[in-house]
């Protein structure tokens, strides 16, 4: 199984909940993407999220953000959305879809990020535990 975790900017969220997944699952991998990256795309992530994630031993200082495509919606089987719904484009497989609600990091402190990290953390350790 394929898990294609999607936030707005793919600076924060949907780059967190992918590392935590492909470390925790043994059977599935996962990957993450934004809506709204744009000529974003390759840049590295927000320095906030890399020393939150480095803080439980997760390096994302070479991760790079991603453009969500049609091709991603396509090889996944399971769609995580946390982002509002009108931000996802009309391709999105909306029967794959299921929506977290985690606040957008985007402008908040470092303790904000750590935050989102751990409910992040969370309920991915619940997705692993339903699928595996």
């Amino acid at each position: 199984m394929e898990v294609l975790f999607i936030c707005r900017a793919n600076v924060g969220r949907s780059q967190m909940a992918p590392a935590f997944f492909n470390r925790l699952s043994k059977k599935h991998k996962a990957v993450g993407a934004g809506t709204h990256v744009g000529n974003h795309e390759g840049e590295p992530l927000h320095p906030f999220v890399v020393q939150c994630m480095s803080e439980v031993d997760y390096d994302l200082s070479k991760n790079t953000r991603k453009q969500l495509t049609p091709e991603m919606v396509k090889n996944s089987d399971k769609i995580i959305v946390m982002t509002e719904k009108e931000n996802l484009p009309n391709f999105v497989d909306m029967s794959k879809v299921v929506f977290w609600e985690i606040d957008d990091a985007k402008d908040k402190s470092l303790e904000f990020h750590r935050q989102i990290r751990d409910q992040i953390k969370s309920l991915v350790e619940k997705l692993v535990k339903e699928i595996e």
